[in-house]
């Protein structure tokens, strides 16, 4: 088992564009049986819920991409890498999976990202309630995930721009 930990999944309330961080390792070739490997690859878009307005009456959502690819075989041209069976985790952030929060100074705002647009699974560690993502092994060379992000209605709390830092663990 494999596990490739990268910071990468930066949310921001306002302007929260953060550069992706990218996290290298192995895959496999699919001609040559993983002797010559890929390396997979993340990268991620930030998730900018932008303006908050704490008296609307329906929760502030906001979406962000996970990209993984696996890349680099040094047998490219005779056979194609591909993603081995793999779970994707995130981390609790500065909060905790119960009710993640993105700061400004000592300021907390609560959001929560979930693993479909129903909203109704938290995509955190398989702890608890949280759910993994399990992707690859279907022969594609990469896969972009979706993660939903809400922020609750009615959090009176001084303006400023919140963010938060999520880690992003694949297992494979």
């Amino acid at each position: 088992m494999r596990r490739l930990r990268g910071l990468i999944l930066a949310l921001g309330m306002l302007f929260g564009a953060a550069a992706p961080a990218h996290a290298i390792y192995y895959c496999n070739n699919t001609l040559v049986g993983g002797l010559l490997d890929g390396f997979i690859a993340l990268s991620t878009t930030s998730m900018a819920f932008g303006a908050y307005n704490p008296g609307q009456t329906t929760a502030t959502t906001a979406n962000a991409t996970i990209t993984i690819a696996c890349t680099g075989s040094l047998l490219g041209a005779l056979g194609p890498s591909y993603l081995p069976p793999y779970t994707m985790a995130l981390s609790a952030g500065g909060g905790t999976f119960t009710q993640r929060l993105m700061t400004t100074g000592t300021t907390t705002l609560k959001y929560q990202i979930y693993t479909s647009s129903g909203y109704g699974t938290v995509w955190g560690d398989g702890s608890g309630t949280t759910s993994t993502v399990a992707g690859g092994n279907d022969g594609n060379s990469s896969e972009t995930l979706n993660a939903y992000g809400s922020i609750p209605a009615g959090q009176y709390v001084k303006p400023g721009s919140y963010t938060d830092t999520i880690t992003v663990t694949v297992t494979y």
